[in-house]
């Protein structure tokens, strides 16, 4: 099998020649461009020969259009910042415009795909573009003040979170037609602690629905990624979603439990603290048991979050030619 059709065979739930593996990490300065986010990422994608490429732009790519400041980092270590709060006061969720998505960092991101897509030939990996969800986005321009605004102002965060929800529409069609194979549906706060089941019903999933309207027909890769220890698992099932992904055990859903809890293909198996401080062996067993419990099929293996900067590569050098020997 080659890159993709591994990939796609997984997607489905098929037999695979071997589970297929994909790392993905932050490069806090070069992912500014779109020269520089290609570059970088074609660079990682050969360095691990990987089955699968994740875009992984700036956490703030999709917020400058909306008046974000950003204090830019000067090196790939350390992270961007946002210098304040795009909205603070709850009325503001309504002034919010549907952005044109073919211009500004949009329109950058969009070029940064076609330029990883022509280096790639029909036998290497399919690319997903991370695109985050409409109350992901919400809270990058809020900040805590969102979690006030769901509670004493609901109204104007649903007016606010119908206008991002069609704006993520439009983009994610247009990141399909500049040559991602699929999308990366990243959300930061499904989360148990933040918000209860009704307000991640209301706000998170209903929007997140209508930003995949234009997508969900297309025969392309969708993934959920769920960030955080105490996920609304019991939502992944409304998703028009192919996989899965996620921190696997502790207060999460461990991936035994994960496979009677969804038919949908699981997209995980590392951690972070592990491929930043397991030592090489640790990491390619912590593999191993994690493939034996999917029992081989509807996994791909791949980090439960970004894999950070200070990990070793001897860690993921070891873990890709475990994987991919023959």
């Amino acid at each position: 099998m080659n890159k993709r059709e591994r990939v796609y065979a997984a997607l489905e739930g098929l037999p695979v020649d071997r589970v297929p593996f994909s790392l993905w990490r932050h490069f806090y300065k070069q992912e500014q461009t779109a020269t520089g986010l290609a570059s970088a990422t074609l660079a990682f994608y050969k360095r691990y020969n990987l089955d699968l490429i994740k875009l992984t732009p700036s956490t703030f790519y999709a917020i400058e259009d909306w008046g974000a400041q950003i204090n830019f980092s000067r090196n790939d270590e350390q992270p961007s910042t946002l210098k304040r709060s795009v909205i603070t006061k709850a009325t503001e969720w309504r002034t919010l415009t549907t952005l044109k998505t073919n211009e500004g960092t949009w329109g950058e991101m969009l070029e940064a795909i076609k330029l990883v897509k022509n280096q790639l030939s029909e036998n290497d990996a399919p690319m997903l573009m991370t695109i985050f969800t409409p109350l992901t986005i919400a809270y990058h321009l809020a900040g805590a003040a969102l979690f006030d605004h769901l509670q004493n102002a609901p109204t104007d965060v649903h007016i606010g979170l119908a206008t991002i929800a069609e704006t993520i529409s439009r983009f994610a069609n247009e990141v399909l037609e500049a040559g991602a194979d699929g999308i990366f549906f990243a959300t930061q706060v499904a989360q148990t602690h933040l918000l209860s089941p009704e307000q991640y019903e209301d706000f998170g999933v209903c929007y997140s629905q209508i930003a995949l309207e234009r997508v969900k027909m297309h025969p392309a890769p969708l993934v959920l990624h769920m960030e955080g220890n105490d996920v609304h698992f019991q939502s992944v099932n409304q998703f028009p979603v192919h996989a899965i992904s996620w921190q696997h055990g502790g207060k999460n859903a461990s991936i035994s439990e994960a496979l009677t809890l969804t038919n949908k293909t699981l997209m995980t198996g590392l951690t972070q603290p592990l491929l930043e401080r397991g030592t090489p062996i640790e990491i390619v067993r912590a593999a191993q048991e994690v493939i034996q419990q999917a029992n081989g099929q509807r996994l791909i293996l791949a980090p439960s979050n970004v894999v950070t900067p200070q990990t070793p590569d001897e860690n993921l050098q070891a873990l890709s030619q475990f994987i991919t020997m023959d």
